[in-house]
């Protein structure tokens, strides 16, 4: 059995780390604030910048899978970039580094035309934050075995962005593609790639994880206005067509056997609908 970190021990995190437990490793995890964990993992609550080197285990694995406070630069760089730093200080030097996962965005993809991404698309950040992503996975496989892991938006239980914005009625932006996946289906593309890290398989730098059905942010605001009784707030019809975005699609998680339990936004947000009415009545 394996010894894994996982560093940012949220919901994502937490999440895999259940189904490692299960299956007999020994898992560490890390929070910066809560001090709830899942059951049988070893949990450490604290800031990972802050953290001395000997607060962290040696380990096999390492998730990283922060979460930025804010939506600026700074904030990306301190939750990321900063944050691998701490993992390459600790296990750069270390006579067997872990393989690290890096759960990253398809913001990368700095595209935004419409184009198809797969995982053999080069990325081309535009934004900053998006640039200081690439930067981090870039700082992470010079040192590492590791897999930049670029999850499309993640939507699941208790993210009820998106479905605060369609029931305020607010004008919809003008309309492009958009990505999803369930935060379901991305435990299960951690533990498939944890699986076959500890088989000894090699593992590309960077995976996709998207529920393969890009779609346009009206055709996902009309289905969730229709469901939320919402008014429909879109722009004039000739605006129909998505003029930016991209539409992502990616191959290698499928070709080892991953399967998606949310292959569209239709069956992902029925459950996520009912409980956002339940919280709102």
């Amino acid at each position: 059995m394996a010894k894994i970190l996982i560093a940012g021990c949220g919901d994502l995190g937490s999440g895999v780390a259940e189904k490692l437990v299960a299956q007999g490793h020994t898992v560490t995890g890390i929070r910066r604030t809560q001090r709830a964990f899942p059951d049988g993992v070893v949990g450490q609550t604290g800031d990972l910048l802050t953290m001395d080197d000997t607060q962290l285990p040696e380990v096999d694995l390492v998730f990283l899978i922060m979460t930025p406070q804010g939506r600026h630069e700074d904030a990306y760089r301190a939750a990321y970039f900063d944050t691998a730093q701490v993992l390459i200080r600790r296990y750069g030097s270390t006579a067997t580094p872990p393989t690290v996962f890096f759960v990253s965005s398809t913001s990368v993809y700095g595209q935004n035309e419409g184009q198809w991404i797969d995982d053999s698309t080069p990325a081309q950040p535009h934004s900053a934050t998006a640039k200081v992503l690439l930067e981090a996975e870039l700082a992470l496989s010079a040192v590492f075995p590791s897999v930049a892991v670029r999850c499309s938006g993640i939507y699941g239980p208790g993210r009820f962005r998106m479905l605060e914005k369609v029931q305020s009625e607010t004008p919809w932006e003008a309309n492009s593609w958009t990505n999803r996946v369930h935060r379901d289906d991305v435990v299960s593309a951690l533990e498939l790639l944890s699986q076959l890290a500890l088989k000894g398989n090699r593992l590309p730098e960077h995976v996709i994880v998207t529920d393969q059905t890009p779609v346009s942010m009206w055709e996902l605001k009309l289905w969730l206005a229709s469901c939320l009784d919402a008014k429909i707030m879109a722009g004039a019809g000739k605006d129909f067509v998505p003029a930016s975005g991209k539409r992502i699609q990616g191959q290698y998680l499928l070709s080892q056997g991953w399967r998606l339990n949310y292959p569209s936004y239709v069956a992902g947000y029925r459950d996520l609908i009912e409980a956002f009415k339940m919280l709102s009545s």
